[in-house]
């Protein structure tokens, strides 16, 4: 009885040694055909009998990963070297740009220079005594809008004060006790009697003390009022210098003047743009309300864009025309900040 179930265990055990041999030699097969399969039967067949250091004729066999760079290291080698082909620079060169010839045609530079708009010259009375012609460096069609747009921002914001101010939950007084307990209330849970959400708490995104002002340089400053003054030259209206004709400051005199000049104080708003200091005929603008007075060195791109009629001496405008003409020497004129 017990020889045979010797007998048997010892069978059981030849059989599962001869399953293991069998099951390693499958897999031993298995493994070779993958590797022939994949193209590198060459290169496992010689490691079993070739010696250390005989595979580098069997690597050439080898077909690279990327046929498209064959020879190379990388991609980007041979973009380099292509490069290097095809333009003579090696990594890390630049072009080196051929100075621009200078412009010929009417637009030359940032800025051209305006077609001439014959104006009329009126006296005191009203009545045409000669002509000017107008003709300003302004701005390139294609940014002339863009340009005088920005200058407007530039004024706006020059004439912010930036001081409006708020205080968020942490700076209102009060609020360091809890109102109540966290529980058995059957209210909402507080932790501060200032929090945004009831009357007295702070204030959440309120406003800051912040600087509203933006760059902008002098020469497209320049350009921009000239190209605002230019476009609005049909409604511009010369008249002779205002010396001695205002005897007293009074508002009837400066009403009947603009009145017989072409322009209506009480319907349209008008600027009027003098040379010096005429201070008869500033104290009888005063009191005009749609009338703004001013000297060409210090016009303001607000009051040009928003006025109807622009009433300019002769001499003024003269000066106006050194600054925004062809030949310019003198600085821009900045927008003066004015109250709200």
């Amino acid at each position: 009885m017990h020889a045979a179930y010797h007998h048997i265990e010892d069978r059981r055990t030849s059989i599962s040694a001869l399953s293991l041999l069998v099951a390693v030699a499958v897999g031993v097969c298995v493994g070779l055909g993958c590797v022939y399969t994949t193209g590198l039967g060459n290169v496992a067949s010689s490691a079993v009998v070739a010696p250390r250091g005989a595979f580098a004729p069997i690597y050439s066999t080898v077909q690279p990963r990327n046929p498209g760079i064959a020879g190379y290291a990388s991609r980007q080698q041979k973009e380099a070297v292509q490069k290097f082909q095809e333009t003579g620079l090696r990594p890390g060169q630049k072009f080196v740009k051929e100075p621009r010839a200078p412009s010929t045609g009417p637009y030359k530079g940032k800025s051209i220079m305006a077609d001439p708009v014959k104006l009329e010259v009126k006296n005191f009375d009203g009545q045409v005594v000669g002509s000017d012609d107008m003709s300003l460096k302004v701005a390139r069609p294609e940014t002339a809008k863009g340009l005088v747009h920005r200058y407007l921002m530039y004024a706006r914001n020059s004439m912010r004060a930036g001081t409006a101010s708020t205080k968020t939950k942490s700076e209102v007084r009060g609020g360091g006790k809890k109102p109540y307990q966290q529980k058995k209330t059957g209210n909402a849970r507080q932790g501060s009697r200032r929090t945004p959400l009831k009357p007295g708490g702070g204030i959440i995104f309120g406003p800051k003390p912040r600087d509203w002002s933006v760059d902008m340089n002098q020469k497209e400053r320049r350009i921009a009022m000239a190209t605002a003054l230019q476009s609005a030259s049909s409604d511009v209206i010369l008249v002779e210098d205002l010396d001695g004709k205002f005897e007293s400051p009074k508002t009837k005199n400066m009403a009947d003047f603009l009145g017989r000049v072409g322009a209506k104080p009480s319907e349209e708003k008008v600027l009027l743009v003098v040379d010096g200091q005429k201070r008869n005929a500033l104290l009888s603008a005063r009191n005009i309300d749609k009338l703004k007075i001013n000297k060409p060195t210090s016009l303001r791109i607000i009051d040009v864009l928003g006025a109807d009629k622009i009433i300019m001496e002769k001499t003024a405008f003269e000066t106006m025309k050194n600054i925004f003409g062809e030949n310019t020497q003198e600085e821009a004129p900045a927008p003066e900040p004015v109250a709200a």
